[in-house]
């Protein structure tokens, strides 16, 4: 979601060290994973979901392709890193990040600066903003596409250790500060993808506010208005398991760019399909803003508002049995990209290119955040050795496939 992960590089060696896009890529032989006995009706349930929808995509997408940009999240980047961004130490991680993404042939990358990061009165905006010029600087560089998004911080210490409330929050205050942010982003980053909204549920759980599809339209309308764009595309969209009249309101009612989608509940692949005749019919471009699968029950499906059974879920992910689901993922949502004409995808969880867990070698007790941090430690520790998962070569293959 538009949440963040807590990954905190820390490279031993200087940014100035070799780039890691050297040939010499050490990879583990093919695993065969054995299911831990109370993983083992959700894994099947997960593999059957998207069975079924990669039968129905093989059917119906008589082999189309599409010019697709193969974006990840910038996870160093997220901004729930909070004051760990200012820090020289995470910038440095950061660059390795990026190269570490770049020899995997990823071509552009998501970052999420959250509400309200950059809003001229949050303490230390201006070396937040610092930072991120610093990381546009290096993406230009290497000629990658970026797509900023602006989605809200999640004040929960399970995800980050800054300090927020948006108790007193009023719907005037969110949407004038967003505008200030949308006008500075576009002034001093000037990405190629601005989405100013998402996840209307998400936004309704982290503010308090009652974000209907009237308010959420209207906001978008807000910051639009009188907008000086600068040649900077400006996106907003909604995921896939809200209601669809949000994205039918954006479309029809705002002079958005483009649509973007987040997916993450396997259950909710099919509506992927739907958005995109629905923002086709209103001349709108399509983008795949995040997508992973969320390891969920059925039953935990109404549960997705709560930031505690968020922190569970995502604790789950953190698992290598799960690599051959999350390779899978990745090749339906390429084959997607390409039936319904999404111009840019983002896997969220890029740390597991990287790196997973043996489920066998982590503690029971452990909380999500002493997860993430534990499996944030290794994949710093592969990208330093150069060594993928299969999820990453997977993702690589599907790359250099459409490149052909």
């Amino acid at each position: 979601m538009a949440l963040s992960c807590t990954t905190q590089t820390k490279p031993a060696t200087p940014a100035s060290q070799p780039s890691i896009t050297q040939p010499d890529i050490k990879t583990s032989p093919e695993v065969r994973y054995v299911i831990p006995s109370e993983y083992q009706r959700l894994y099947q349930e997960i593999s059957e979901r998207l069975d079924t929808f990669h039968k129905y995509l093989n059917i119906h997408s008589n082999g189309t392709e599409n010019e697709i940009t193969f974006g990840a999240e910038l996870l160093p980047a997220n901004g729930h890193q909070g004051e760990k961004l200012l820090t020289e130490e995470n910038y440095r991680g950061t660059l390795i990040y990026l190269d570490a993404l770049q020899s995997l042939g990823v071509q552009g990358v998501k970052i999420a600066i959250s509400y309200p990061l950059l809003a001229p009165d949050f303490p230390n905006s201006d070396g937040y903003l610092e930072y991120y010029k610093d990381v546009a600087q290096e993406l230009r560089k290497r000629n990658m596409k970026i797509l900023v998004a602006i989605g809200n911080l999640f004040p929960n210490s399970s995800f980050t250790d800054l300090q927020i409330s948006f108790s007193n929050l009023t719907f005037a205050e969110y949407r004038q500060t967003k505008r200030q942010i949308a006008e500075r982003i576009i002034r001093e980053i000037h990405p190629d993808y601005l989405t100013l909204a998402n996840e209307p549920s998400t936004e309704a759980m982290t503010t308090g506010l009652k974000v209907t599809v009237p308010e959420f339209t209207e906001t978008v309308r807000y910051v639009l208005n009188g907008l000086n764009r600068s040649g900077v595309l400006i996106g907003a969209g909604a995921d896939t398991w809200n209601n669809l009249d949000y994205v039918k309101s954006l479309a029809r009612d705002t002079d958005i760019d483009y649509i973007d989608i987040h997916i993450y509940p396997a259950d909710y692949l099919e509506p992927a399909i739907t958005i995109a005749d629905i923002a086709r019919a209103n001349n709108k471009r399509l983008i795949i803003g995040e997508a992973w699968t969320y390891k969920v029950y059925d039953s935990e499906l109404g549960d997705l508002s709560n930031m505690a059974t968020q922190a569970t879920m995502f604790g789950r992910d953190v698992y290598s049995f799960w690599e051959p689901l999350d390779s899978k993922f990745s090749e339906i949502l390429t084959k997607l990209a390409n039936y319904k004409g999404y111009e840019f995808i983002s896997p969220f969880w890029s740390k597991y290119f990287f790196g997973y867990l043996d489920h066998e070698t982590v503690p029971k007790n452990y909380t999500y955040k002493q997860l993430a941090q534990f499996s944030n430690q290794k994949a710093v520790q592969n990208i330093m050795n150069h060594e993928f998962t299969g999820t990453g070569l997977k993702y690589q293959k599907l790359i250099n496939a459409a490149a052909r």
